[in-house]
């Protein structure tokens, strides 16, 4: 967890780079949000990386496999 983050929900063996904001009732789970990513409320993230500037809209719910994690690109809103 890096400087600036708001996190409202829930973070487990991740890594959050400065000025990330997970609201609340979301669960990110064995990811990488890099800067600035925003999560939405109740939304899922297990596997999954998230380049810089990514949106992630409320209620998604996004599974990668521990070998193949989903990669989201930068500037990205779902």
């Amino acid at each position: 967890m890096s400087t600036g983050c708001i996190v409202e929900g829930r973070v487990e063996n991740s890594v959050i780079f400065r000025s990330c904001h997970i609201a609340k009732g979301a669960v990110v789970r064995n990811s990488v949000i890099m800067m600035h990513g925003t999560i939405g409320e109740g939304a899922v993230l297990d596997n999954v990386i998230v380049d810089k500037y990514v949106t992630i809209n409320p209620g998604v719910k996004i599974y990668g496999g521990e070998r193949e994690p989903v990669i989201i690109g930068k500037n990205t809103t779902i």
